[in-house]
């Protein structure tokens, strides 16, 4: 017989399953779109194809984990290999997607502020920047997984306290950004330097709509622990939490719709996508060509 826990979960799996398949689909359309379009493969959306990816793994990975692991028997067997690898995955893709939105931030703030400076950084920069990203993504994982597993009341703190680090970095970023493009002249805002002004209002609104899907977990997590048992019982705080859940998910999914409303070259290229995929064969293999009369 189902408890009223496993009740509650499989009313929010409800609607997490849906929206965790939804995420993998839009995500992988979206690093199709970028993959086959040389124009949107450049240093401005280097960044942005990392997000993707750290995206589509939450809609693929962490939504699917979350899931086993509210199903699976809850006992704690300590520091277990199996458990820190699982964990950490769990934490890992949600990690990675917040940590690529803070790195936007302060990558469109050096391009504002430093524009000659930003034209004359490599690619190798930019991949050296994604490759340390990952590495403290998975660092971050496995320090959520070890307090989990310690069953520590610390978690929710240090979760926390990235949270506001993180949206705090992102919120003076932009605006600062938004400071400097008000101040600047016209004449600074042609060519090169006015794509370089949409592409960061572009990710503004990505990172804004973002933010306002992560900061209901932020705040919840901020509160103490004890003034929240007092607020509410115990099967209240597990549909807070899955709502939370529900909600800092969406982020992943959102991300793909603002791209194709605001820029150009994404939406040509998920045209040329579905017309590709439509386009019929011009010769059955099957059908024999019809010869020429002489």
């Amino acid at each position: 017989m189902a408890t009223a826990k496993e009740d509650i979960a499989g009313d929010w799996f409800a609607a997490l399953i849906p929206e965790s398949v939804v995420i993998l689909i839009i995500n992988a359309i979206t690093i199709t779109a970028f993959a086959r379009t040389r124009q949107l493969r450049k240093r401005g959306t280097y960044l942005i194809i990392n997000l993707t990816v750290a995206d589509l793994l939450v809609g693929a990975v962490t939504g699917p984990l979350l899931v086993y692991l509210s199903y699976k028997d809850k006992e704690n067997n300590g520091f277990t290999w199996p458990g820190i690898i699982i964990w950490t995955f769990e934490f890992t893709f949600v990690i990675a997607s917040q940590v690529n939105l803070f790195l936007i931030s302060l990558e469109r703030l050096h391009a504002t502020l430093f524009p000659f400076r930003h034209c004359l950084i490599s690619e190798c920069v930019y991949f050296k920047i994604i490759v340390g990203s990952w590495l403290i993504n998975f660092l971050l994982g496995s320090l959520m997984a070890g307090l989990y597993l310690k069953e520590s009341n610390g978690g929710p703190y240090v979760w926390a306290s990235f949270n506001v680090f993180t949206l705090f970095v992102i919120a003076i970023s932009y605006i600062v950004i938004s400071v400097k493009v008000q101040r600047s002249p016209p004449s600074q805002h042609r060519g090169s330097t006015a794509k370089e002004t949409k592409l960061s209002v572009t990710l503004l609104v990505v990172t804004g709509v973002s933010v306002l899907t992560i900061l209901p977990s932020a705040i919840y997590n901020s509160m103490p622990v004890d003034l929240r048992n007092e607020l509410s019982s115990a099967s209240r705080l597990l549909e807070i939490h899955y709502a939370l859940t529900v909600i800092y998910f969406a982020s992943s999914m959102v991300n793909p719709l603002i791209y194709a409303i605001r820029m150009h070259e994404f939406r040509r290229a998920l045209r040329n996508l579905v017309s590709k995929s439509r386009e019929p064969t011009r010769d059955h293999p099957l059908k024999p060509r019809a010869r020429a009369v002489p």
